[in-house]
């Protein structure tokens, strides 16, 4: 710690030296000796930013670092304190001695060593390096160059299926899930919520759904799921609205909106219930408020989980949001 702290002091005052003669440009290394150093206000950040001096940095050689140790005034060498201690500067003989050794050392090599452009750049290990390129090289996958969708859909007629695009999505996706559902398309969502990569792979195959999701790594198991499963790209769930409905060529009409519970993915029944019908559905299973009564309005109910649902102020704004997001009215 002390060899440190007196190395440290040496180079703030060589530093100081270097600084002032980049500072002025045309001045000998003796002439700036005289200069109030402290005054000086740029920074190494300051000086290196400015393309003249930073021009000239690059140009300097390593063997004027002598002139520049010489410059530095003899009285330099004073205590510098440590915690409790003190540490005094290196002896004018000891000095000397250094001074010499230096010179031999510039003597040979000052000439052949130049700070280039390559010194401003920062270096990168070797071992962060085979870490960074591992981890692009992991998490590529044959179905994530950006080429979209391949291949018919498992609903698809012509492969078996029934016509009506069915979705699967994982547990990050699950919001995501509700949006699908609002515009009519079935989407479900898995059995548990710490479900594996095997889980959902079953539940897809099984329902025949494309499995959505966000995860690279579910993407390795697209041989498992035979062109079931699609990675979003997008970020915005409007923005990944759009960006299903587009990849998968479905159609959505202005009927189609609201026609599925949000929460369950089941289907509305066909008939409308009046308020009475309503208030006894909802016995003892979903409050109505009393506001609801004198407005004559039509509840629908869910067939699966009984969810009642009736047409307010958030069931409208919420159609005329889906109409411009899939841009329906055009």
């Amino acid at each position: 710690m002390q060899y440190a702290a007196v190395d440290a002091h040496c180079l703030i005052h060589i530093f100081e030296v270097f600084k002032a003669k980049v500072v002025t440009e045309g001045n000998s290394v003796e002439s700036v000796t005289g200069l109030q150093l402290s005054h000086l206000d740029l920074g190494l950040k300051q000086v290196h930013d400015t393309q003249q001096n930073s021009n000239k940095m690059c140009g300097i050689k390593f063997g004027e670092a002598l002139e520049m140790v010489q410059a530095i005034p003899p009285d330099f060498c004073i205590t510098v304190p440590i915690s409790d201690e003190e540490v005094t500067a290196l002896s004018p003989d000891q000095a000397n001695r250094m001074d010499d050794v230096l010179s031999q050392i510039l003597r040979k090599y000052g000439d052949k060593i130049l700070l280039s452009e390559s010194d401003r750049k920062p270096k990168i290990s070797r071992k962060k390096a085979r870490k960074s390129s591992g981890r692009v090289a992991n998490t590529r996958s044959p179905t994530e160059g950006g080429e979209g969708w391949q291949g018919p859909p498992p609903w698809d007629m012509i492969s078996g299926g029934d016509g009506c695009p069915m979705f699967l999505c994982d547990v990050m996706f699950e919001g995501f899930a509700e949006h699908l559902r609002c515009v009519g398309i079935d989407a479900a969502v898995p059995y548990s919520k710490k479900s594996a990569s095997r889980d959902l792979i079953e539940q897809a195959c099984k329902e025949k759904r494309v499995l959505l999701t966000r995860d690279a790594k579910l993407l390795r198991h697209d041989y498992l799921l035979k062109n079931q499963i699609y990675r979003v790209k997008t970020l915005l769930k409007n923005d990944q609205l759009v960006e299903v409905i587009e990849t998968f060529q479905l159609e959505s009409s202005e009927n189609q909106l609201m026609s599925r519970c949000t929460k369950c993915n089941g289907k509305f029944i066909q008939k409308p219930l009046t308020t009475e019908e309503a208030v006894e559905a909802a016995k003892g299973f979903q409050v109505i408020p009393n506001c609801l009564f004198k407005k004559n309005l039509e509840f629908w109910q869910c067939m699966d989980c009984k969810e009642l649902y009736w047409e307010g102020t958030q069931y409208r704004n919420a159609v005329q949001k889906f109409v411009d997001v899939c841009k329906l009215n055009e």
